[in-house]
């Protein structure tokens, strides 16, 4: 006779098991890896990796980008610059930095129309953002050497995102396989991440609902939320707005770059609406804590293989 107690089912251990079954379908960085291995041809992550480049083969495909007002590839151009030529406000961007690194930010001109300030009131001169090239060109921001800058109007934060957001540029992920969405997350900057939408950073990540757009959780450093911690407005329930647009855009990316398994960069420009801001060839995994959804519960069988 057995010395051993059988183990009773109760509700608790039903719920354990099902939270294992769950977990087991969540997306490890291996095989992710393995993911992109097979589903992401070397040339398109390559393209990818060089945002001008890429902004070419997006507007290639009609998906809205930001204007490239400027773009500088040698010290040779860096001199014919005519610096009074940019805008009261623009972005100055290297075109292969990683995670958003080495953007300058011209909020407006200043007082003396020779120079701009940042958002914060900080003075940028003429020779500020010539040294800022250079540093560009030298592949100071980038982890492959040479880089190239390049210039794009400022983005001004849809009215609807700078209400739940905190400073810095709200944006939305979406994850896709070829031109089908399968989850999105609303990312929005708060106080504690700098106002940059970096959830490692702890800035929040919102769930959103495909079908609909609307906020359905929102996860901040493990803890879910219905509000900003910062201003105390209400995020859960929201509609992002141009949703169908935002969608529509990232659906397109695919084609224009030959990318399998890739995440799409949103952000909703108060005016110009849905702008595609970037194409990943390597989206983290995050998105599963943020959206309570495995990803290998919802790649098609035959990309998750």
């Amino acid at each position: 006779m057995s010395i051993l107690t059988p183990l009773r089912s109760t509700p608790t251990l039903r719920r354990r098991a099902r939270a294992v079954r769950r977990w087991d379908r969540i997306m490890g960085l291996n095989a992710r890896n393995q993911l992109i291995a097979r589903a992401n041809p070397s040339r398109a992550v390559r393209l990818v990796n060089d945002k001008v480049a890429t902004k070419r083969a997006l507007t290639a495909h009609d998906v809205p980008v930001a204007d490239t007002l400027l773009v500088v590839d040698s010290r040779r151009a860096l001199g014919r610059v005519d610096w009074s030529a940019l805008p009261d406000s623009f972005a100055l961007k290297p075109s292969q930095s990683l995670g958003g690194s080495g953007i300058l930010l011209a909020a407006r001109r200043d007082a003396a129309g020779s120079g701009w300030e940042s958002a914060s009131g900080r003075a940028i001169t003429v020779a500020d953002v010539r040294e800022h090239v250079r540093c560009i060109l030298d592949g100071e921001y980038s982890p492959r050497g040479d880089d190239v800058a390049f210039v794009e109007p400022l983005i001004r934060t849809h009215p609807v995102l700078e209400e739940m957001s905190f400073r810095g540029l709200p944006d939305v992920r979406v994850i896709c396989v070829d031109d089908e969405p399968l989850t999105a997350m609303l990312r929005l900057p708060t106080s504690a991440s700098g106002g940059r939408a970096n959830l490692h950073q702890k800035a929040i990540g919102a769930a959103v609902d495909l079908a609909t757009g609307t906020v359905e959780r929102a996860w901040m450093g493990g803890q879910s939320l219905d509000t900003h911690p910062d201003t105390g407005n209400r995020l859960t329930g929201r509609r992002v707005p141009h949703w169908d647009t935002v969608v529509e855009a990232a659906r397109r990316c695919s084609a224009a770059t030959g990318l399998r398994y890739l995440g799409a960069d949103v952000v909703v420009d108060a005016d110009r609406g849905p702008l595609l801001l970037e194409v990943n060839a390597r989206p983290g995994l995050q998105i599963q804590n943020v959206t309570g959804r495995g990803l290998l519960d919802i790649l098609p069988a035959e990309v998750a293989a």
